[in-house]
């Protein structure tokens, strides 16, 4: 029996696991295996919503060992500890594992700023987003105050950023102390160390991004650098304290902690870096790795090349893990493997405004960034597709 483990079970992993099983449901001789130290798929692009009480983390989590005998593959709840690529081997706090084929999808790392304590992310899961939803309504309840959302990247990869859950956080808290009729009682700011936060979305993205700000008024504040959160508070570097009653902050990702446990080839800012078929792929002659290619990485544990504008999205992780299925299903029927990640490479993001929403699209050779409340509406309807599509009732629409 022929052993495939997919470590991670968020949107990568799980579509991993369910693309490999749909592979080899015809050929006997293989297992597919789950291994993910989290009981449900939490569903983060859905999170935006929990902080205004339209979703809990219960409306957007499925149990894995549903998903799993639904599809045909098998769960382990277990977290891992250590992964030795040269002898085909995954630790886990329960045992270990051998493998014939390993597909990584264990994302990364929220970098810690000084006093992020006194932050809190919609990036952060769903008990935390609880804890945004609450602190939001106590501030209505006593009367108002000053929120401020923010992000960060990483400074040694640009791709270690996620930025479009803070503007979607940031747009529904307007929409909802707007119907709430409470808008004036309330400052709200936008924050980054960066010049240019939200350029990757492309021209028409980045336009709509400054005149959501300007209709809305909602302070923009970018290219300070901070140098701690307090209690209450920002302190950036030129010395400006901007107080606060609730600082909602995403910092920049780094790779996951568990793969300085490894003998994988690493970047500097610890992601795996990959080929143009996922394999984890070194960036030099120095690593074993190079003549190891049953290692596949894909979402936010990668690093890959690719235009500046290049971004870890859902979408994406998807993409790979299909292409990662295909690929290993190719090798182990005697044939090339031949399908590649980049053809789908693009910044694909449903902004939510609260009642309406931006689509932004954006590849090599064209962006744009229309608003409208059938956008919204899209989003929505994503939700239900996409706990259809895992549970096999809808077939996977195109990426």
């Amino acid at each position: 029996m022929k052993r495939i483990l997919v470590l991670g079970g968020g949107i990568g992993g799980v579509e991993a696991a369910i693309s490999l099983a749909k592979e080899f449901k015809k050929k006997s001789g293989y297992s597919i295996e789950l291994i993910s130290d989290k009981s449900t798929l939490f569903i983060y692009p859905l999170s935006i919503w929990i902080p205004v009480g339209k979703r809990t983390p219960q409306d957007i989590s499925m149990p894995l060992d549903e998903i799993a005998k639904l599809r045909g593959f098998q769960f382990r709840q277990e977290k891992v500890e250590r992964i030795l690529s040269k002898e085909n081997k995954v630790i886990t706090d329960k045992g270990e594992h051998q493998y014939d084929y390993l597909v990584v999808a264990m994302g990364g790392d929220k970098m810690r700023p000084k006093g992020i304590e006194h932050t809190l992310s919609v990036c952060g899961g769903g008990e935390e987003s609880l804890k945004i939803r609450d602190r939001f309504y106590e501030l209505i309840k006593n009367g108002g105050g000053t929120i401020a959302c923010g992000f960060s990247g990483n400074p040694k990869d640009k791709t270690g950023v996620r930025g479009g859950p803070v503007f979607e956080v940031l747009f529904n808290i307007d929409f909802y102390l707007r119907e709430k009729n409470v808008r004036d009682k309330f400052k709200l700011v936008f924050f980054s160390p960066s010049q240019e936060a939200g350029k990757r979305l492309g021209g028409p993205g980045l336009k709509a991004l400054q005149g959501l700000f300007m209709q809305r008024q909602i302070e923009p504040i970018f290219g300070k650098k901070i140098t701690a959160f307090q209690p209450n508070g920002i302190l950036f570097e030129d010395g400006h304290l901007l107080e606060t009653n609730l600082t909602l902050f995403t910092p920049g990702m780094n790779g996951h902690p568990v793969f300085k446990n490894t003998d994988l080839p690493l970047t500097e800012a610890g992601f795996i870096p990959i080929n143009d078929f996922c394999q984890a792929d070194p960036m030099d002659d120095s690593c074993h790795f190079e003549d190891i290619d049953n290692c596949y990485v894909i979402g936010d544990s990668t690093y890959f090349a690719g235009p500046e504008w290049r971004a870890k999205q859902g979408h994406l992780a998807e993409a790979m893990a299909r292409v990662v299925a295909r690929n290993i299903f190719l090798k182990e029927s005697g044939q090339i493997q031949t399908e590649t990640f980049s053809e789908h490479l693009n910044i694909l993001c449903v902004m939510d405004l609260g009642k309406e929403a931006a689509f932004i699209f954006r590849d090599d050779k064209r962006a744009m960034a229309p608003i409208g409340a059938w956008a919204h509406w899209a989003k929505v309807a994503w939700e239900k597709y996409y706990k259809l599509n895992k549970r096999g009732k809808l077939p996977n629409a195109p990426l």
